[in-house]
């Protein structure tokens, strides 16, 4: 069936609240096929077409490229620095088109904020879809800075060129790692994070680099394309006997070839798996707790055993608490013997002790407003080792952290030093009013820590045992891994998290490739734990070992080694990367413009680029 764009415009004015971008889009799109066939110049045709296109790709490859609810491909997410790439060099309305491909792709990526809003935030999904759009529009804005560098530079030696906006793409995301306290989610760099192989490169540059690098690749291509535009002006690329037609493939193959190297020389370790499904009825009501069926009465143990005298034992215990109910006062006390049941089955399935590790605010309550609970916790806990994150309170303020139980004692804390924005506290204006009473409702409104070294230390079978907290959203920022680790040492990376608001969405899958970057950059295994999942024990080069089930009661158990630590490359770097960059890029700019001078030596202006 088809429709006019007649149609389209007055189903635009019915369900605008619904889809005005996506009807105006469709319109733009239909009128350009509507010309394109009419039009007898096949040049002009194409012409037409390739901006849509390009949009779409880009937009597109955003989508399918990070995780997503149907199939992810992590080299797709190279279309997007592609089409901005080409929009710049073809376009004259690059920068709208540029802004356009961001806010459809990261927008769509980031739809699991529309279901969290609707859940959580009563707000109707009519209007709920404009909070991840509006997220898309401010990534897409960085997009937009690339597409208009790329244009100001177009002039450049190509080579110059690719390595400048490689550069200038590092620079965004270090920014936006930064800016009104920083979100850097969605790093080139993570998308690749399901493929180890791929990213054992930020050992050396950390993920910021390497998603410049990433980039480079991707305008590599690009410029391939653009080849045939410019060989009356003779391209720097096929000048280098010829090899730098393949830049994009090299780049990508180099990638690959350290990672392969850097993976073949990991000794794999042979461990014993041990898996028990156990069946009990639940301490909680059943429908009060869990929204999926299929666990109800069923917890799963899975336990991996090596026999070495360098190891130590973790247990991760999912306890599936429904954020529902987590800050009900009817469920505080069987939320506590839920986790207390699955630790003591966790701990025969391995049939010896381990240290039992707990997601992010597993136990809602704090030492000073229950204390008959807490010291039913620290009599629990008797000869047990616990790292558990539990609300802490202290001179009026609230802490989101992590505490240290052994012995019955509670010997050490962290708080939480990175919080997020309107999900544990509001910026302090006025008509941000209304999501302080959503936060009251479930738990938020902490205030940021402050730690002196950020490493907990403990002693646990005659052994020190030292471990770098990471709560929740932290674990998406590299400087709070880099900057603990100078001068100092962990042997592991603990991550605690509750993602329980994202419900059976990507976000999850989101958040746990993010966490996967921090341990190669720093050399270090994780223990991942959250709430309803996905927890994880991930090795130093960012191979998932071991994972749970979205929305499951279940328990992993592994040995780690605990060994003087060896610090990458990239901790080293890491202080002086962006002064290095600085240079370089700075190197590269005026090496572009004295190459373009000596091309054009009256300072006429290259008139290639399509205005």
């Amino acid at each position: 069936m088809m429709f006019s764009l007649g149609q389209v415009k007055q189903a635009k004015k019915k369900y605008f609240l619904i889809g005005d971008f996506v009807y105006e889009f469709s319109c733009k799109l239909l009128k350009a096929v509507k010309e394109c066939s009419s039009c007898e110049d096949v040049m002009i045709r194409k012409y037409l077409l390739q901006k849509h296109i390009l949009i779409m790709l880009g937009g597109l490859g955003i989508f399918f490229g990070y995780a997503n609810p149907f199939q992810t491909v992590p080299f797709l997410v190279l279309l997007y620095p592609f089409s901005l790439y080409l929009l710049a060099h073809t376009s004259k309305n690059y920068l709208r088109e540029s802004l356009v491909t961001g806010m459809i792709g990261y927008g769509s990526a980031f739809y699991w904020i529309a279901v969290t809003a609707n859940i959580y935030g009563a707000v109707p999904y009519v209007l709920a879809v404009f909070f991840p759009l509006l997220l898309g529009f401010y990534f897409g804005l960085y997009g937009t800075a690339v597409a208009f560098y790329a244009r100001k530079i177009r002039h450049f030696p190509p080579l110059c060129k690719v390595c400048g906006l490689g550069l200038f793409w590092y620079f965004c995301e270090l920014f936006r790692g930064w800016f009104l306290t920083g979100f850097s989610w969605f790093t080139l760099s993570s998308a690749f994070a399901p493929l180890p192989v791929m990213i054992q490169g930020a050992n050396i540059f950390g993920s910021y680099v390497l998603s410049g690098i990433f980039a480079v690749s991707a305008f590599c291509f690009a410029e391939l394309v653009l080849m045939p535009r410019q060989a009356k002006r003779g391209s720097v690329l096929r000048s280098v006997r010829g090899i730098g037609q393949f830049s994009g493939v090299i780049v990508l193959f180099s990638l690959y070839f350290y990672g392969a190297t850097v993976l073949q020389n990991a000794v794999p370790m042979e461990y014993q798996s041990t898996v028990k499904v156990m069946r009990k009825k639940l301490d909680i009501p059943y429908r009060a707790v869990h929204e999926f069926p299929s666990v109800q009465g069923q917890a799963v143990h899975k336990a991996y055993k090596w026999t070495d005298r360098d190891m130590v034992y973790f247990s991760v215990i999912q306890g599936n608490i429904s954020q529902n109910i987590k800050w009900s006062p009817l469920f505080q006390e069987d939320c506590m013997k839920k986790f207390i049941r699955l630790s003591e089955e966790a701990q025969s399935t391995l049939n010896g002790k381990s240290i039992l590790v707990y997601p992010e605010i597993a136990f809602p309550i704090t030492s000073y407003h229950h204390k008959e609970l807490y010291r039913e916790l620290l009599d629990w806990s008797g000869d047990k080792t616990l790292l558990l994150g539990i609300p802490y309170f202290d001179g009026g303020n609230y802490y989101n952290s992590m505490e240290l139980i052994q012995n019955g004692k509670s010997l050490a804390r962290y708080a939480k030093e990175h919080l997020v924005p309107f999900g544990e506290y509001v910026p302090s204006l006025p008509f941000l009013s209304y999501f302080e009473e959503i936060l009251a409702q479930y738990g938020g409104a902490y205030t940021s820590g402050k730690n002196e070294k950020g490493i907990i230390d403990f002693r646990f079978q005659d052994k020190t045992v030292s471990v770098l907290p990471l709560i929740c959203y932290e674990a998406i920022f590299p400087e709070l891994t880099w900057k603990r680790l100078q001068g100092n040492s962990a042997h592991v990376l603990l991550n605690v998290s509750n993602d329980a608001w994202y419900d059976k969405t990507s976000a999850p899958y989101q958040h746990l490739y993010s966490a996967v970057m921090r341990s190669v950059e720093s050399g270090l295994p994780m223990i991942r734990a959250s709430n309803t999942g996905i927890s994880a024990f991930i090795d130093k080069y960012g191979q998932i070992q071991m994972q749970t089930e979205l929305f499951t009661d279940e328990s992993l158990t592994m040995p780690l080694a605990v060994r003087t630590y060896e610090p990458t490359v990239f901790i080293g770097l890491a202080p002086y990367l962006p002064y290095i960059g600085i240079v370089l890029f700075g190197f590269l700019q005026m090496f572009g413009v004295l190459r373009h001078r000596l091309e054009t030596p009256h300072g006429g202006k290259d008139r290639a680029g399509t205005d």
